[in-house]
């Protein structure tokens, strides 16, 4: 068995925190993840990985480095993102800025929470185990992927700066990289999380019938038609949920954009105006009830409203999935958590679980996996990615103990001793 206080004896956090400032520093925008890439590719050969870039499109790198496999055994694969949830601009405070800074034991810049301290706490784990010879059986995947931020292209927002929701950690797995476990380390406040709700973004449309201002009498307004079906859907979330209990998760509702109308003319009332919708769903729920279950509620508000006619239509979906807590590779976080932390592992509230991550598609494909991660809690102590006023934040201290947890985990999964 490999002594685990050898591991941790070996750890360098100063190098630890350099590559965490070196990837906040690196602006990553879903779309442009080239550069980071590039980065973190080389720094995992300097510890003797074995690295393939994988191309999803031009200038858009997944990276996979491949630590191991001297002997046969189970694979383990560590698994972040490059892309920022937002994208960095002039008049936000310093955490959304592609700069990273040092404040008191905190590292604050865009990205550092969600998530790219996850690439520093894994290149710190695998350092640990180079430098410590730990023998383990199996290898080490740690794969780095572009485009999971929440985001889809749709109607007038095109291109590649808009393809995510996955899109990375699919193309993996169809371009068949693989392992028997993974342990993602997506924001979670050293929480550990065994599954995830899936998500859909659709697209609720409102029909207007347009006139000029001065015949506005004659015309159908969509907005305040569009108005009504966003606090229709607010209130029917609480039936949602009850239509689709489950023990860990909350399904969630929220509209996140609205457009229409003609900004440049606004001497026409508007044609039209569409919702831009988020809806939580379940381990196995249908897709396709759910999007039947809003056209049914739609179709209500219509008897009271003849003239409401709407569209609806799904531009992106992903599934849930959940595992048990006595599998492997919860069993194997839990207690590294423990070992490290010295009690038992805290568990997410189950909003929490609305947060998408790339475990659900890789869950698809055959890989079960679990989500722990350094950030996600803020200086307040509060479980959220960003301080307020602030921006993106992630305590050192905390960085330095997940990375110990991700070592001892692989030590578990790769010396037979998961629990």
């Amino acid at each position: 068995m490999v002594d685990l206080k050898n591991v941790f004896d070996a750890q360098d956090v100063d190098a630890m925190v350099g590559l965490a400032t070196d990837v906040v520093n690196i602006p990553s925008e879903t779309g442009f993840e080239g550069p980071i890439g590039d980065y973190v590719a080389g720094r995992f050969i300097e510890l003797g990985c074995d690295v393939t870039l994988q191309e999803v499109e031009e200038g858009r790198n997944n990276v996979i480095a491949r630590w191991g496999g001297k002997k046969p055994g189970p694979t383990l694969m560590f698994l972040s993102h490059f892309d920022t949830t937002t994208n960095p601009g002039e008049d936000l405070p310093r955490g959304y800025q592609p700069h990273a800074t040092i404040e008191d034991g905190w590292i604050v810049g865009l990205g550092i929470s969600n998530m790219k301290c996850a690439f520093a706490g894994f290149w710190s784990a695998l350092q640990m185990l180079n430098d410590s010879g730990a023998d383990l059986a199996g290898e080490i995947l740690m794969c780095g992927v572009v485009g999971e931020i929440e985001k889809a292209p749709v109607d007038i927002w095109q291109g590649k700066r808009y393809r995510g929701g996955g899109a990375g950690a699919r193309s993996m797995m169809n371009h068949g990289v693989t392992a028997d476990f993974c342990v993602n380390g997506e924001p979670t406040a050293l929480r550990l999380q065994t599954g995830n709700a899936g998500y859909l973004f659709i697209r609720i449309g409102i029909k207007g019938s347009p006139q000029h201002t001065y015949a506005k009498n004659r015309s159908v307004d969509p907005f305040p038609k569009a108005f009504r079906v966003h606090g229709a859907l607010m209130e029917w979330e609480s039936t949602y949920q009850e239509l689709h209990p489950h023990p860990l998760m909350k399904p969630l509702i929220s509209v996140g954009g609205i457009y229409g109308g003609y900004p440049f003319k606004p001497s026409i009332t508007p044609p039209f105006c569409n919702l831009y919708v988020h809806v939580n769903t379940i381990p196995g729920q249908s897709i396709l009830g759910t999007k039947r279950q809003i056209e049914e509620l739609l179709r209500s508000l219509r008897e009271e409203d003849p003239e409401l006619e709407t569209s609806v239509d799904i531009y992106l979906a992903s599934n849930g999935y959940e595992i048990e807590d006595a599998h492997p590779v919860a069993s194997a976080v839990a207690l590294a958590h423990q070992e490290v932390f010295g009690e038992d592992v805290p568990r997410p509230n189950p909003e929490r679980y609305s947060v998408s991550s790339d475990n659900s598609p890789l869950f698809e494909f055959g890989i079960p996996g679990v989500t722990y991660g350094a950030g996600g809690i803020n200086m307040t102590g509060e479980y959220s990615m960003y301080e307020p006023g602030i921006g993106e934040v992630v305590k050192i201290d905390n960085l330095a103990a997940c990375s110990r947890v991700y070592a001892a985990s692989g030590v578990r999964l790769l010396s037979g001793s998961g629990g």
